[in-house]
């Protein structure tokens, strides 16, 4: 019976299926590339490829800690059934056990492995889903979580984004804080931020960064008054807080945020 409890729990929580995966480092002005290749794993969808794809950076917690570590399903598993029932292919690199970390959500450990850092993981995870036959290599996108999403938010602008011309089509960050206006590339990119967020205050830094490169582009922003940090995490119905900062589930945010996201790789990803 324990068996067969174990793997029910398994099963819903992905922590069997997808391909194995092993990615290259590629080297990206200004990072520190992980000194050994990146574990990842790729979970196709149902029907026949190829298929377009997502990179899924996780937050600060890494995969251990299945994203905001609240217990239940892991926020990335979530969004690995969500993406896939989309039609979308999801590879869920692993940007700290290489670097010898399991967290940075700490102060302290932050600079271990930065969002800058992590830029080079998103490229190198979207060079390697270029070899994939089961991907359609023109249709390669990247969402992230909190500290992914800063990453992702990063991913948006140079050097990540003129790395490779046309390697990533798209980017979609989940309550990361916006940086660098002034080296944004127009790639098109989502931003889903709840406006009580304190963890990086990504609803007032990714206004302003939209404010600095003007309208014309595509950047889109969705706020959510009320609403903290891990909005989309199914797990996190009761409120917690995170090195001082509140985290819960939002059941009106996050529905409206998954038809926002849904849409935009709708208009970006073809």
């Amino acid at each position: 019976m324990r068996l067969l409890t174990l793997l029910a729990i398994l099963l819903l929580t992905g922590a069997w299926g997808g391909i194995e995966m092993s990615i290259p480092p590629q080297p990206l002005a200004g990072t520190r590339a992980a000194p050994q290749p990146l574990p990842a794993r790729l979970y196709l969808p149902d029907g026949k490829g190829p298929f377009p794809a997502l990179v899924v950076m996780h937050t600060c917690a890494g995969l251990g800690g299945g994203g905001t570590s609240l217990g239940g399903t892991s926020l990335i598993d979530q969004w690995i059934g969500r993406l896939n029932g989309w039609g979308y292919a999801a590879l869920v690199p692993d940007s700290f056990t290489p670097r010898g970390v399991s967290s940075v959500c700490a102060p302290q450990d932050q600079p271990k492995v930065t969002t800058f850092d992590r830029t080079g993981d998103a490229v190198s995870a979207a060079l390697a889903l270029r070899t994939r036959p089961e991907i359609d290599g023109k249709r390669i996108a990247v969402i992230g979580f909190s500290h992914g999403g800063a990453t992702t938010a990063r991913v948006a602008i140079a050097p990540a984004a003129t790395a490779v011309p046309g390697l990533i089509r798209a980017a979609i960050d989940y309550y990361g804080g916006c940086t660098d206006p002034d080296r944004y590339t127009g790639m098109p990119f989502l931003v889903l931020a709840g406006e009580a967020d304190t963890w990086g205050n990504p609803a007032r830094t990714c206004t302003r960064f939209g404010e600095r490169i003007g309208a014309g582009h595509p950047f889109e922003l969705a706020t959510y008054p009320g609403v903290v940090h891990s909005f989309d995490n199914q797990s996190a119905q009761r409120r917690v807080e995170s090195f001082g900062h509140p985290l819960q589930y939002d059941y009106a945010a996050a529905t409206d945020s998954f038809a926002r996201v849904k849409a935009f790789l709708e208009r970006y990803d073809r």
